[in-house]
C-alpha cells in the first residue's frame, strides 16, 4: 500500500539498537537503487525484504528460511535512516503487513496465514526512510493477549495443542469471536487505512499512529446486528455473509471500488447461495452504503480472493467453493475448500451476466482484465490444483520441510484469457500461457494506475528460480508486449510481494 500526502513531523530516534531495522531499510534502498535499471522512467519497483540471512548459522541451503514463520520481536517506534540513494521525489509511505505471531501460551499455529498480523510502514522523504512497526491491534489479537492463548475464531488450520472446545453454554463462541486478523492488504479510505482478508469485514487503522480503531461502520448496516457484523441490510433472508474478497479493485478512472460479498444459506440442502457484487467510494471516511449492482445465484458457496475489473465489466471465475465451517468442532477452513468449475462470470454494471466456459483452473491472484477491439482479456495466476490444500505455502511444518517443499506440485503460471464479445469467436474463450517450466509465479503487480486498462507488464515473486528449490526466490519482471523477462535474485534471499510506485 502506497500512500502519498502530507505526514506529520516525527522525532528521529537513535537507531544504535536497531540494527535489524536499519538492515530492513538499507535493504529497501538498496532495491530501488538496483532496481533502477529495470523500471520505467520515473518509476521505482521498491521491494520489502522478508527474512535475512544469518552468518553463523551451520546451514548453507535456504539460509535463513526459518525466519519467515518466526514470531517477531517488540514492536519498532519510529526509527528514521538516511538514505541518499532515494530519488527527491520518491516522498509518502509504503505499509505492508503480514503473519508474524504464531504461538502464544503454550499454543502454536499450524497454518502460516493464521499468525497474527504486523503493520510495517516504511516513510520515504528528503532521502531519508523511516521505519515503524505496530502489531494489529485487533479484536482477535487482544483477546489472545489478554488470555495468554491464541484465541478463539476459525482457523485455516487448529492450534498444537488443540484449542479448547467452546462451553456448551457458548457452542458457538468461535464463529462469535472478532474474526478480524486482516493483514492481507489495505486500502486508503477517505484517509484513512482499511484492512482487508477474505471477508466483508473491514478493519480501521489510524494511518498516523497506526492503531486499529475497530470495524469500518456502513449507512447500510443491518439493524438489529451487532456493529461488528457489518452485515448490509440487503443480505437475503435466512442468508448470513461468508465471506469477502481482500482484493476489491477500482472500477477506472473512478473512486469507486468494486467488491464481492458470498451469502451462504442457513439450510444449504434446499436453499441456494449467491454472489452479491457492490461498490463502495473511497473519497469519504464517513458512513456511507455499500451499493449492491448485482446478485449471482450459485448451486455451492463460490471463493473469490481475488477477481477482475474493468471499465464496463467485472469478471469472476467460479471455480472453488467453500463449505461452511464445522458448527459441532473447532472450525478450520482447510479441507473445506474443494474444486467447482461454473465457468467464468462477466457481469456487467446493470447487473447483466454471460457466462464463457473455458479449461478449468485454480487461481489466487489475478494479474489484470481490460478490454478489446472483441472482448475481455483476463490475465490470472493460474493453477492445475486446488492452491488452498494443505502443503508447503500454508501449513508451518511442512514450509520448514525441504524436501516437501521442493517437491510440491503446485505451481502457478499466467494464463491469458480471452472473451471473446464479437467476432466468429463470440462467446468462446480462448487462451495461452506464459510459463518458465519447473518455476512457479504469483503474488502480481502491475503500475495500479493501468488496472482495467491495456498494459504490458507484469511483476511477480518467482520460486524455483533455480529449477530445483522452492525457496529459490527472484523478483520477476515480465513484459507481455515484448516477451521479455527480468529478474532481481539474491542467494538465501526471500523477496515479499513487490510494489510498484
Amino acid at each position: 500500500f502506497w500512500f502519498q500526502q502530507p505526514l506529520p513531523q516525527y522525532r528521529a530516534v537513535e537507531a544504535s539498537s536497531f540494527a535489524w531495522a536499519r538492515m530492513a531499510v538499507l535493504q529497501l534502498a538498496l532495491s530501488i537503487s538496483l532496481w533502477s535499471s529495470l523500471a520505467e522512467p520515473h518509476s521505482v519497483e521498491a521491494l520489502v525484504h522478508v527474512g535475512g540471512t544469518n552468518d553463523n548459522a551451520a546451514a548453507t541451503i535456504d539460509l535463513g528460511w526459518e525466519l519467515l514463520v518466526t514470531s517477531a520481536g517488540p514492536e519498532v517506534p519510529r526509527t528514521c535512516f538516511d538514505a541518499p540513494g532515494l530519488p527527491v521525489w520518491a516522498r509518502g509511505a509504503f505499509f505492508i503487513s503480514g503473519p508474524a505471531l504464531f504461538e502464544q501460551g503454550g499454543f502454536r499455529f499450524q497454518s502460516i496465514f493464521d499468525g497474527f498480523g504486523r503493520s510495517n510502514r516504511f516513510e520515504l522523504r528528503g532521502r531519508q526512510v523511516c521505519y515503524t512497526s505496530r502489531w494489529l491491534n485487533t479484536g482477535a489479537y487482544e483477546e489472545a493477549k489478554a488470555h495468554n492463548d491464541l484465541g478463539q475464531g476459525v482457523l485455516f488450520e487448529d492450534t498444537k495443542p488443540k484449542r479448547p472446545a467452546c462451553p456448551l453454554s457458548h457452542p458457538m463462541c468461535n464463529l462469535m469471536a472478532p474474526n478480524d486478523n486482516n493483514w492481507v492488504s489495505m486500502l486508503e479510505v477517505g484517509g484513512e487505512g482499511v484492512l482487508l482478508s477474505d471477508t466483508h469485514k473491514m478493519v480501521r487503522m489510524d494511518l498516523d499512529t497506526m492503531n486499529c480503531t475497530g470495524m469500518k461502520p456502513w449507512a447500510d448496516d443491518a439493524e438489529g446486528k451487532d456493529p461488528s457484523a457489518a452485515q448490509p441490510n440487503w443480505v437475503s433472508k435466512a442468508h448470513v455473509p461468508l465471506a469477502g474478497s481482500a482484493h476489491p479493485l477500482r472500477r477506472p478512472g473512478t473512486h469507486t471500488w468494486v467488491d464481492v460479498l458470498v451469502e451462504a444459506p442457513m439450510v444449504s440442502s434446499v436453499m441456494h447461495s449467491w454472489v452479491d457484487l457492490y461498490t463502495f467510494e473511497d473519497t469519504t471516511a464517513a458512513k456511507q452504503p455499500r451499493k449492491r449492482i448485482a446478485s449471482l445465484k450459485a448451486d455451492a458457496n463460490q471463493y473469490f480472493h481475488s477477481f477482475g475489473v474493468t471499465t464496463n465489466y467485472i469478471v469472476l471465475p467460479f471455480n472453488l467453493r467453500m463449505k461452511m465451517p464445522s458448527l459441532a468442532s473447532t472450525p478450520t477452513l482447510l479441507g473445506n475448500f474443494a474444486p467447482s468449475w461454473k465457468g467464468i462470470h462477466l457481469v456487467d454494471y446493470s447487473g447483466a451476466v454471460q457466462v464463457f466456459d473455458a479449461d478449468a483452473f485454480f487461481h489466487t491472484h489475478m494479474v489484470n482484465s481490460f478490454e478489446n477491439e472483441t472482448g475481455i482479456v483476463f490475465d490470472v495466476g493460474a493453477y492445475s490444483s486446488n492452491p488452498f490444500s494443505k502443503g508447503p505455502a500454508l501449513d508451518i511444518d511442512l514450509f520448514l520441510n525441504k524436501t516437501a517443499r521442493d517437491s510440491q506440485p503446485v505451481r502457478g503460471c499466467v494464463r491469458r484469457l480471452h472473451l471473446h464479445l464479437s467476432g466468429p469467436l463470440r462467446g468462446k474463450t480462448t487462451h495461452e500461457d506464459f510459463a518458465a517450466p519447473g518455476r512457479a509465479v504469483d503474488f502480481f503487480k502491475i503500475n495500479m494506475a493501468l488496472s482495467g486498462l491495456p498494459y504490458c507488464i507484469y511483476y511477480a515473486v518467482e520460486w524455483w528460480h533455480d529449477g530445483e528449490a522452492y525457496a529459490s526466490m527472484a523478483v520477476l519482471k515480465h513484459d507481455l508486449c515484448k516477451g521479455t523477462r527480468k529478474y532481481w535474485q539474491r542467494p538465501n534471499t526471500y523477496p515479499g510481494e513487490p510494489f510498484f510506485v
